[in-house]
């Protein structure tokens, strides 16, 4: 008995030596990593914007459903509106023009000379919006979709024109840096041109940017523009006068190049809307809401595009129904479907076929 416990001792000492067990072990799980401080800042603001777009995306759908219930359109409401202001800041650019060429006089500053270049070009931009808004609300038969584009080409018009006079403006203020011509007078009287100016042009600026549409973004942008050059302008002339007269030159390139990219930039995101650019997913989403929401007797939705003919969008659909639902049930079914789609604010025109099969539009 002895030898046989000397023996099992010996045997686990070995087992032990040797690294074996003789009992199953139970494999130790494997944590995941954990994210890291910039890792799990990351997520938490995917997961807010995701949330964040939700909620706008239920606030749209809610939008839409009063909207399209409603008969009558608020276009000729908003083109009043839009016309109202277009007017109002024609006027308030003339009187700014006369203003900031008395300042410009006073002042011999370069960088507020950029702000009665910037606020002549505002007067070019005013008069063409305002053509083409005009324009755009009369009826010609050569025209029988209507002339809404004109919209979108005033955007572009204005966008090159801007972008072009704040590049010449570079050029002289460079020449002027190069020939030693430069020598900036700030004066009372051109301060508070300035201020007054920019105080206005903000206010209008906000009544612009809660409308939301494209050619009140455009003014907004231009407003946005015209108060950072008479801020920096200020600003520039000042130290010019003050300390080194050279800023105030400085201040009119550095000013003119941040509005001539802006401009150019603003062109190029718009030229896609032309040429037939897809819409966005969230005015999909919408699309396909109205559609469900409609009639229950629409079976499936076979094909949906989207894409942007100018400033608004193109909608085609395709329906499925009942096959042996009769002819006048299906117009009347599909009829005021494209009528709820046209009140849209982003559709400018809705085209729904009418299937009995989900082929997808082959």
């Amino acid at each position: 008995v002895v030898a046989g416990m000397a023996s099992g001792v010996k045997h686990r000492k070995q087992a032990k030596r040797t690294g074996s067990v003789t009992k199953e072990e139970k494999p130790k799980a494997i944590e995941p990593p954990q994210p890291g401080f910039f890792e799990r800042r990351r997520i938490s603001e995917e997961k807010k914007k995701y949330l964040d777009g939700m909620e706008e995306l239920i606030q749209s759908y809610e939008k839409d459903k009063e909207l399209v219930e409603h008969e009558s359109e608020p276009e000729e409401e908003e083109r009043d509106t839009d016309k109202f202001i277009n007017n109002f800041i024609f006027y308030l650019t003339v009187v700014l023009i006369f203003a900031n060429t008395i300042a410009s006089y006073l002042s011999g500053s370069l960088s507020i000379l950029s702000t009665l270049v910037d606020a002549s070009m505002d007067l070019s931009t005013s008069t063409i919006m305002g053509i083409c808004l005009h324009q755009a609300q009369q009826v010609d038969p050569r025209y029988p979709r209507g002339k809404e584009r004109l919209e979108m080409i005033a955007v572009i018009l204005n966008s090159v024109i801007m972008g072009i006079a704040n590049v010449v403006m570079i050029v002289q203020s460079l020449n002027a840096i190069a020939n030693d011509t430069v020598d900036p007078h700030m004066t009372l009287w051109t301060v508070v041109i300035l201020v007054t100016g920019c105080s206005i042009k903000l206010v209008v600026m906000i009544i612009c940017i809660k409308r939301g549409n494209d050619s009140s973004k455009c003014l907004a942008m231009d407003l946005r523009n015209d108060i950072l050059t008479g801020v920096v302008a200020m600003i520039c002339a000042y130290l010019g006068d003050k300390y080194w007269k050279y800023s105030d030159a400085l201040g009119a390139i550095s000013v003119c190049s941040y509005i001539a990219f802006s401009w150019f930039k603003n062109t190029l995101e718009h030229i896609p809307f032309l040429v037939g650019v897809a819409a966005e997913k969230e005015h999909l989403s919408r699309i396909l809401k109205v559609a469900m929401d409609h009639d229950e007797r629409i079976q499936k939705i076979d094909h949906v595009m989207i894409y942007h003919i100018g400033a608004k969008a193109l909608v085609e659909l395709h329906i499925v129904m009942d096959e042996k639902l009769p002819l006048k049930i299906t117009h009347d079914i599909c009829h005021p479907l494209e009528q709820k789609l046209n009140r849209l604010e982003f559709v400018q025109r809705s085209f729904i076929h009418c299937d009995y099969v989900c082929d997808g539009d082959h």
